[in-house]
């Protein structure tokens, strides 16, 4: 069979895929009616909403039929995306290229239909002649597409909302580079002028408001929302147009544990937008599930950078949760607090090691613990004593590590606290640490167990 015949079946069958793609995309998406009114119109012209949602998926189809050209030319750049580079070292990659996307014919439907998308939006968002029927069939699409938990309506459909709550048509870009060398017509001396943020159009954020209500108001909430949401937080203009705060938590509210763990990773950036509203997001979040309480916990370090002292409180509140996982990532966070809060660091770290898990424990050390012996060399409230004695493997190998290094810079202190441990837990328990410093050296090995077990001088 030549390669233009196998071309040409295998654009039939995708796009017969695509097809049924479409149908059940504008059927979803019709399920939400009506829609909302298009952000632009001539005035001209009396805008009048489609009737039937029948008759809307019957014109979508006509749409994607009317220019089957389009679906050749863009299964090509679909190819060149798709298709990876190695095939291009086989004995005959036209081929090969064929059954790859043949493989893949979901993804492929996926991307035609945002690429047929995105052409509808950028006629019915034309300024100059904005194509009102197109409007319908784009929004109706757009919300069935956007029902996907995918890649690319995480990424494309994010985009296509965006000019819609703009009212501009998609690839207009509404930022400006910073003028400079690295930039072909950057003249040295010229006047730079600033460009203002584009803001949000009443009648598209409306538009876009209503798309991401049909997506909250899912049973359960669309994940792909959250991904939204979190790229809106980023680009920061559609925050308050949107209430993206708002929906973030009412989402960590209602949803279930694996899509508020995923809110709880915003929790940083929302602090930086909207005090009130992240405050509440955060009580939100500390009331749910340990699952959800341990993603807060993962996102401490970056809520501690941005907010100082005022994150305390929280981290406070999390290293007393009743969940020792929750406690546990928590713990990585504590060495954040020796400039913020160093008297408090030390009282954290005491807490830290009265906890009866041995995780916690191994975390501490390998976190924290160098910071506490750096600030508290003389350990007064003899934490390195107790995790010594609690005999843990992990958690002495590494105490060990710092005990050594401690008898050049410290050796009064670490006197203090290795008298300590045999005191409490016997002269034998220090056998490891004497093996260790043999190696390094053994007349210091020989005269540190003579001061401590036999009351030599010290070293």
């Amino acid at each position: 069979m030549s390669d233009w015949r196998e071309q040409n079946e295998l654009s039939q069958r995708l796009f017969g895929h695509t097809q049924a793609a479409l149908e059940v995309a504008m059927l979803r998406g019709c399920e939400d009616w009506p829609l909302p009114e298009p952000p632009l119109s001539d005035p001209d012209f009396l805008v009048r909403p489609p009737q039937d949602p029948v008759k809307l998926v019957e014109i979508a189809h006509a749409l994607l039929n009317a220019n089957r050209a389009a679906f050749d030319r863009d299964l090509e750049s679909i190819g060149e995306s798709l298709v990876p580079h190695r095939l291009s070292l086989t004995a005959d990659p036209a081929r090969e290229a064929r059954k790859w996307l043949d493989r893949r014919s979901d993804e492929v439907a996926e991307r035609a239909l945002f690429i047929r998308l995105e052409t509808l939006l950028a006629q019915a968002l034309d300024a100059d002649a904005p194509d009102v029927d197109r409007w319908w069939v784009a929004i109706a699409l757009l919300n069935g597409m956007s029902s996907k938990d995918s890649a690319i309506s995480a990424q494309q459909g994010y985009h296509l909302m965006e000019s819609i709550a703009f009212a501009r048509q998609p690839g207009y870009w509404h930022g400006s580079a910073t003028p400079g060398p690295h930039l072909v017509d950057w003249q040295e001396g010229r006047e730079v002028t600033s460009v203002a943020p584009m803001q949000a159009d009443v009648g598209g954020a409306f538009a876009a408001g209503w798309l991401l209500d049909r997506m909250e108001e899912a049973d359960p909430p669309r994940p792909v929302l959250v991904e939204w949401l979190d790229i809106a937080l980023a680009r920061r203009t559609l925050v308050t147009p949107l209430s993206i705060i708002p929906r973030l938590n009412r989402m960590a509210s209602d949803g279930d544990t694996i899509l508020s763990s995923r809110i709880a990773a915003l929790l940083p950036r929302a602090w930086d937008l909207d005090l009130e509203g992240a405050e509440e997001l955060e009580r939100t979040l500390l009331a749910r599930e340990p699952q959800v309480r341990c993603a807060l916990a993962d996102a401490l370090d970056e809520i501690i950078h941005r907010r100082g002292v005022a994150a305390l409180p929280l981290l406070d509140s999390l290293l007393s949760d009743e969940s020792p996982d929750v406690i546990r990532i928590s713990t990585g966070s504590i060495r954040l607090t020796t400039t913020l809060d160093p008297g408090g660091f030390a009282n954290r770290c005491a807490r830290i090691v009265h906890q009866p898990d041995s995780s916690i424990h191994r975390r501490f050390t390998q976190t924290a613990l160098r910071d506490y012996l750096v600030l508290h060399p003389d350990d007064r409230k003899g934490l390195t004593v107790q995790l010594w004695i609690n005999g843990d493997e992990v958690v002495r190998t590494r105490l060990r590590e710092l005990l050594l290094h401690m008898v050049d810079e410290h050796p009064e202190d670490l006197s203090s606290i290795l008298t300590r441990i045999t005191t409490m837990d016997g002269e034998n328990s220090l056998d490891d640490l004497w093996r260790v410093l043999e190696v390094r050296s053994a007349d210091a090995a020989a005269a540190w167990r003579n001061h401590i077990e036999q009351g030599g001088k010290r070293p």
